[in-house]
């Protein structure tokens, strides 16, 4: 198997120290770097102002320039019943970022030849063969291949109401409800031809890492490269209240969501919804991926480009990539279930990457709330990364 990260070239330079004890050499020692973190006004009140107008109870925030993590704070509660203060090793669902995670898993098995881009993943010489469904499959679910489920072209997964499969029947198991839903969902369109995003696919993408591995698809992460990186926060969420893990927040849904924080099968979200991470640790797989110097990476050139490269102009997405979002100076992702919103972004041209996780969320049931409040959460993502680009320390916490 090939090393994990990429090769650094090691220079060992032998030098010789002559010490002099001459008066003219002045004694004194050059200025220290920092080791403690100071308050940044700036950033704070952007975050504190964000989280009152918007009644969230609180958020963590991981800021890196250049690689180093420079800033990592908490706002906030993690628990208001418990009136439990937000710290930076809490930890909480990132829900549809967890669809980066699930890329990079199948890109890592394509970097280690197990898989094509391009393999078909049912019917006779798929990946997945006739494992699921009772039914015969339709030339539409014969064609789709793994580029198809991560660029989200598959087509559909939809009911007859156009409703993303994979919340129904909450109480099959995974093996269920894939039956179930072959035989079921529906694909509307052609694989390849339309741009549609359904959350189905990412759940099939996570049994294909399975299927391919050998292990479940967390264990074949943590294994592959979350351990190797040093990321000893990430899990897997539970549906219950009561299942909820070490320091892990709890939820709070607002206006129509609230009340539909637990309870809904979130296990079966594991390859479009289900990480649970602190922003630190989220931050540093981020880092692990840009593709930018400064710190190891786990994807190599030519997977990199794969990763995210967009599937065509529309109806297709130009800047949708496998599990990512590209933009003109960097990557970006971002999630929402009922008392969660979590976002990503890298900006190349300040070397700034940012991770921003609320444990709360506003009811995206309503179009016109959602939709203003998703401009002010955009920039506000956009700005940490492209303004004040002087203000942090040079210190690195990771």
């Amino acid at each position: 198997m090939k090393s994990l990260f990429k090769p650094f070239t090691i220079l060992l330079t032998i030098s010789l120290f002559v010490w002099s004890c001459s008066d003219d050499i002045d004694p004194t020692p050059g200025p220290q770097l920092p080791t403690t973190q100071e308050d940044i006004a700036v950033i704070d009140n952007q975050i504190t102002q964000f989280i009152e107008k918007w009644e969230y109870p609180g958020a963590t925030l991981a800021i890196s320039k250049n690689g180093k993590l420079v800033y990592s704070k908490a706002y906030g509660l993690a628990d208001v019943e418990a009136n439990q203060s937000m710290t930076t090793d809490h930890r909480m669902r990132i829900a549809s970022i967890s669809k980066t995670f699930t890329g990079v898993a199948i890109l890592r098995l394509v970097q280690e030849g197990k898989l094509d881009l391009d393999d078909k993943v049912f019917g006779d010489g798929g990946i997945l063969a006739n494992d699921f469904g009772t039914k015969a499959y339709s030339e539409r679910v014969k064609n789709v291949t793994i580029r198809h489920l991560l660029h989200m072209t598959t087509g559909g997964w939809v009911l007859s109401n156009d409703r993303d499969a994979i919340d129904s029947s909450p109480n099959l198991n995974n093996k269920q409800f894939f039956d179930w839903m072959l035989d079921n969902a529906l694909l509307k369109y052609a694989p390849g031809t339309q741009y549609w995003y359904v959350n189905t696919n990412y759940f099939v993408a996570a049994r294909v890492v399975e299927k391919i591995s050998g292990k479940s698809f967390f264990q074949f992460m943590k294994d592959d490269f979350l351990n190797p990186l040093g990321i000893n926060s990430a899990i897997m969420a539970k549906r219950n209240l009561a299942e909820r893990h070490p320091n892990e927040v709890k939820y709070y849904g607002i206006g129509n969501i609230k009340g539909y924080e637990y309870g809904f099968n979130i296990e079966r979200r594991d390859g479009d919804g289900g990480m649970v991470i602190s922003a630190k640790d989220l931050l540093k797989f981020i880092l692990a991926i840009n593709n930018r110097p400064g710190r190891q990476q786990i994807l190599e050139g030519p997977i990199y480009e794969e990763f995210i490269k967009g599937s065509g102009p529309s109806p297709l997405n130009n800047t949708f990539g496998l599990g990512i979002v590209r933009s003109q100076n960097g990557i970006s992702f971002s999630g929402a279930l009922p008392g969660t919103r979590t976002v990503f972004q890298t900006n190349n041209n300040t070397g700034l990457a940012a991770v921003l996780l609320f444990n709360g969320c506003v009811d995206y049931t309503n179009g016109t709330l959602w939709n203003n409040f998703n401009q002010e959460f955009f920039a506000l993502a956009n700005a940490l990364v492209s303004q004040n680009t002087n203000v942090y320390q040079d210190i690195d916490q990771f």
